[in-house]
């Protein structure tokens, strides 16, 4: 299989952008930047999702459950379903493996207030 880059579907999204490639149901995989905290307050989610990070290019801290983990170039990050979680950075570049497929139905936003 070869999924071309002008076949990714870009989303705008407040904190940066996406780049969603479609592989099938069961496995997803994005590129994405991202130009300030996400979520902006509070941390996110997912009720079914395993995430899979790998950074390209710039720094965060990423916050799993209780842990905070300072990741740079070449870092990887697994986020399990229901693993409470949040980035903060100026600036990061990294994809995203997810299994099955990210889809917004199984989201959450949660208010650590």
């Amino acid at each position: 299989m070869h999924i071309p880059a002008n076949a990714a579907r870009e989303i705008p999204t407040p904190d940066g952008t996406i780049w969603k490639y479609s592989v099938n149901d069961a496995v997803g995989i994005s590129y994405q930047t991202l130009t300030a905290d996400t979520p902006e307050t509070g941390r996110h989610l997912n009720r079914e999702v395993h995430e899979i990070y790998f950074i390209i290019e710039g720094n965060a801290t990423f916050t799993v459950g209780d842990e905070e983990h300072e990741v740079g170039e070449r870092d990887i990050v697994v986020v399990e379903p229901l693993a409470a979680h949040s980035i903060k950075t100026t600036g990061l570049t990294y994809m995203t493996i997810t299994r099955p497929d990210w889809h917004y139905e199984q989201y959450e936003l949660i208010d650590d207030e």
